[in-house]
């Protein structure tokens, strides 16, 4: 691993979500963020920063496959025995799972616990698909363990 680019999947609980689009997945979130701390003595300077909050890491993108059990897979709901429709749950909800990301040189982004959303938002025109938006959130291991990995796919361990 030394340059990552490209995507070849996004898994969320050991399943491939589906098809991504072409804009990928961008990784964002809150920044961190930090306090000075200034001593009565010394006001030239702080005399040490403090992280007041550590931020948070969110990997956003938009699902363009939207068959059935996809949809089901990240906004809940049922898919028909016969694949052909889904049912939305009767109210938004937060899924929780592992997920793995696979860049196409071949690193994987290992994520212990994340917290997925999902709803629809796009438009009905010729000049696109329509998408559902997907918010995935880092969450803290319960073992207090790194909160992900990365490295090359066959080097890269869950433990």
């Amino acid at each position: 691993m030394e340059y990552i680019h490209g995507l070849d999947s996004l898994l969320f609980g050991g399943k491939a979500i589906g098809d991504i689009s072409n804009d990928s997945i961008d990784w964002g979130g809150d920044e961190l963020s930090t306090v000075k701390v200034w001593a009565a003595q010394k006001r030239a300077a702080p005399v040490t920063e403090i992280i007041d909050s550590p931020g948070t890491d969110v990997l956003e993108f938009d699902l363009i496959q939207l068959k059935p059990e996809n949809l089901a897979q990240v906004m809940g709901g049922t898919a028909s025995a016969d694949g052909k429709k889904w049912d939305a749950p009767s109210k938004k909800i937060f899924l929780e799972d592992t997920a793995t990301l696979k860049s196409a040189d071949g690193t994987e982004v290992v994520f212990k616990k994340v917290k997925l959303i999902a709803y629809p938002r796009g438009k009905f025109g010729y000049s696109d698909v329509f998408k559902i938006h997907c918010k995935m959130t880092v969450l803290a291991p319960e073992d207090g363990s790194s909160p992900y990995s990365m490295g090359d796919a066959d080097a890269v361990t869950e433990g």
